[in-house]
């Protein structure tokens, strides 16, 4: 079997322990203030706090930037030298950034053979993409055959992302999202409940008076988009600084069904920068038997 490394960029809000546990390495995208100071987007929990902090003392929401092609081109060569024969890079959706079409062109500047693959969705549902990846090259798929098995199952309906925010008008303003009428969510004190859908954009789909309607309001997508009551699914809870909320999400989950394998997370600084913080949602994906 070939030896492969498995790339995410950093808005897949990977938790640290999956590098290790799955073999996974990280390009980070960049957030760039009012001011031009730039730095990196980070998967370390503590940077990832104090990011928080600094975006709700900031008087302006700063901007963002995917990696170049030379980042990409540098972490090839970087696993090239490591050993690795093959690289599968999962990428944020097209339709949110450009990161796919720069790992594509860094692709074609190295000589290992490089598999990119759009998810079409964003933040832990990615890294939640990566361990099934992972997984299937462990039971002996190649390369190919992972990027055939992926989409089939996002064909299926088996990745999904789902969220709430607190306040709106970071999405608003940062372009992500359409200003719906009826959807403004931070003037009227309520929570914002979004998906991305099969195309890779961001839509946003009820408010919510309170935490509990907005779990609930998850719960009840789900259903919409086939998940039955009961059903065995894998999830990885995310928030922007909202734990105690995601920890709810997750027992809310256990209430509608068989959760048989939950992790958390905390957002990035990319994706933290769209949703602002207090945003809380999680990554699904329908477990499949074998």
């Amino acid at each position: 079997m070939k030896k492969l490394k498995i790339i995410v960029d950093s808005t897949s809000d990977i938790p640290e322990h999956f590098m290790e546990e799955y073999d996974i390495d990280v390009v980070p995208l960049y957030v760039i203030w009012p001011d031009g100071t730039q730095e990196k987007d980070t998967w370390k929990e503590e940077e990832k706090r104090e990011f928080y902090r600094r975006l709700m003392e900031s008087p302006e929401i700063p901007d963002t930037s995917q990696p170049t092609v030379q980042d990409f081109v540098q972490k090839y060569r970087e696993v090239k030298e490591a050993g690795y024969d093959e690289i599968l890079v999962i990428t944020i959706s097209t339709q949110m950034s450009g990161t796919y079409n720069s790992a594509t062109l860094a692709a074609k500047e190295v000589d290992i053979p490089v598999y990119v693959f759009d998810s079409l969705r964003a933040s832990a549902i990615v890294a939640m993409m990566a361990r099934d990846a992972r997984l299937a090259h462990q039971k002996g798929m190649d390369t190919p055959q992972i990027m055939d098995y992926m989409k089939r199952r996002f064909e299926n309906g088996d990745y999904h992302a789902i969220f709430y925010v607190s306040n709106f008008e970071y999405l608003v303003k940062g372009g992500r999202i359409s200003k719906f009428q009826g959807f403004l969510g931070t003037m009227l004190k309520l929570k914002v409940n979004v998906f991305i859908d099969e195309t890779g954009n961001m839509i946003p789909y009820a408010k919510s008076r309170g935490t509990a309607k907005a779990q609930k309001a998850i719960i009840d997508k789900l259903k919409d988009l086939g998940y039955r009551e009961g059903e065995k699914i894998e999830i990885m809870t995310i928030t922007a600084g909202a734990d105690e909320e995601a920890q709810r999400l997750c027992e809310e989950f256990k209430k509608h069904f068989e959760v048989v394998f939950c992790d958390h997370s905390l957002t990035s600084k990319v994706i933290t920068k769209h949703v602002a913080p207090g945003m809380v949602g999680a990554g699904v994906v329908r477990y499949r038997e074998g």
